[in-house]
């Protein structure tokens, strides 16, 4: 037997020692435990809330995605110039242009929710200001396939921007 450096001889008194310097360190380890169990509970039990509590994210929640419509046209502001594809570090968009100059717009978008990881870098780097991420949380499925945003889903969490 060894404790700390000096070996201790296997008497019935040092077995014993052993034992209680391990049972106390469980009483240690588990001291946190009980507090907190007699303490105020502060998670929710989703989708099972208090109906009472109006639960909305804070302010720069990333939840799910949403592309922009011009409030004066009515069309979407995304010039589909691929900037959000080219910078995702999970290759998760597509884009797929049609048009030229002004007239250029989004035949096909795709943004896979499942692969993405939230990074902002999509709606940072967008000259249009086109894609967002909206306060929505309630995004869970039990199908992958549902995960994937495509242009009429992009468009149905639509927000209207100001000119």
């Amino acid at each position: 037997m060894t404790r700390g450096r000096q070996r201790l001889e296997p008497t019935f008194a040092n077995l014993l020692l052993i034992v209680l310097e391990g049972a106390w360190s469980i009483v240690v380890g588990l001291s946190v435990t009980f507090i907190n169990f007699w303490r105020k509970k502060v998670t929710d039990r989703y989708p099972h809330r208090d109906p009472n509590r109006n639960w909305q994210p804070r302010p720069g929640y990333r939840g799910d995605f949403a592309l922009i419509t011009d409030k004066e046209t009515g069309k979407l502001r995304c010039i589909a110039c691929q900037q959000c594809q080219k910078i995702c570090p999970d290759q998760c968009i597509l884009v797929v242009p049609e048009g030229k100059g002004k007239e250029r717009h989004p035949t096909e978008f795709y943004i896979d929710a499942g692969l993405c990881m939230y990074c902002w870098l999509c709606v940072e780097v967008c000259p249009a200001d086109a894609i967002t991420m909206t306060p929505d949380y309630e995004t869970a499925t039990d199908n992958p396939r549902k995960l994937i945003r495509d242009l009429d889903y992009l468009r149905g969490g639509v927000v209207k921007a100001s000119g």
